[in-house]
């Protein structure tokens, strides 16, 4: 079984790194918590992907806590923005 390689770039905080990943299909997006951020998100969009080289290269977005992060991520990757579930009931 073959492994993708991630490649992330562009995050003022972390730079760029690049980490390996079990799924068979890259993902669209990745929002991960870190390492000893207490509760703070970074959240990175795909940009790219080679799949004679099985890269996918994603561009950073956001950090922060979860409820800015998540806005940001979805308005990059051109999705509605979530319903406020409080003016929803």
């Amino acid at each position: 079984m073959s492994h993708w390689v991630y490649a992330f770039s562009g995050c003022p905080d972390t730079g760029n790194y690049q980490q390996i990943a079990s799924e068979s299909e890259p993902v669209d997006a990745v929002v991960r918590e870190r390492p000893g951020g207490m509760g703070v998100i970074d959240a990175f969009l795909r940009e790219s992907v080679d799949e004679l080289m099985m890269v996918a290269r994603f561009r950073w977005v956001a950090s922060g806590a979860p409820s800015t992060v998540m806005p940001a991520l979805r308005e990059a990757a051109g999705l509605p923005p979530t319903p406020d579930r409080a003016s929803s009931q």
